[in-house]
């Protein structure tokens, strides 16, 4: 009876201590500058549910902003903008970050990183493939103009249609279309990106020049 007291116990520690793990990765992420990020758990992968908002990378350095156009147009080092500069865009889809920021290796807090474009393809299959993964990553928030086909959230990872900003400064797309950079170089011009459109229930993955802003999401290390 020992025994299998014993065995029962060893058990019940080892449930705790795996719930207590699990527990720990949904924990908020806290970048430099103090913003917290609520977590979730998809697939075998724990991603962000916000948009990234730090105005340095993690090693204390901050990024630069207030770009013209022609030096946003220009720029071959990190960057970043907010839509229309308005203040409200920030608090609630992030800021708009160049491929150069997203892929320096220094812009998700200690522990996180932007995602790759394998990474990225991990979450898409995990969902069901292309044809109805944007639906399970669109917020039902009426952020989102109409129709906006087939979106549940059932995934958790509330996305939503920051837009972005093209190489030329023009800002475009809020409301209809989200933009989220992969780590990923396609090609010596232009980085990976993943969007979700108001009108599709798929999600799309393409190439853009660098120079582009996008929002940013992290996965944990």
């Amino acid at each position: 009876m020992k025994k299998v007291l014993f065995f029962f116990a060893a058990a019940l520690c080892s449930l705790f201590l795996s719930c207590k793990k699990d527990d720990a990765n949904l924990e908020p992420v806290v970048d430099i500058d103090g913003n917290e990020y609520s977590v979730v758990k998809i697939g075998d992968q724990y991603w962000m549910t916000q948009n990234l908002i730090t105005t340095r990378y993690n090693d204390g350095t901050t990024i630069a902003t207030g770009l013209s156009d022609s030096a946003w147009a220009a720029a071959t080092t990190g960057a970043y903008s907010i839509y229309d500069d308005v203040a409200s865009n920030n608090t609630i889809y992030g800021k708009m970050y160049n491929w150069q920021a997203a892929s320096s290796g220094k812009l998700a807090p200690t522990g996180w990183h932007v995602p790759t474009r394998a990474e990225w393809t991990q979450l898409v299959e995990f969902l069901g493939g292309t044809s109805v993964a944007g639906g399970k990553l669109k917020s039902t928030s009426s952020l989102w103009n109409a129709p906006n086909t087939g979106a549940d959230n059932s995934s958790g990872f509330n996305g939503l249609p920051g837009g972005n900003k093209s190489n030329l400064g023009l800002y475009v797309a809020l409301g209809n279309t989200g933009y989220w950079w992969a780590s990923s170089e396609r090609n010596s011009t232009q980085g990976d990106y993943t969007s979700l459109d108001n009108s599709f229930a798929s999600s799309a993955s393409n190439g853009a020049t660098k120079q582009f802003g996008m929002s940013v999401r992290c996965v944990k290390d």
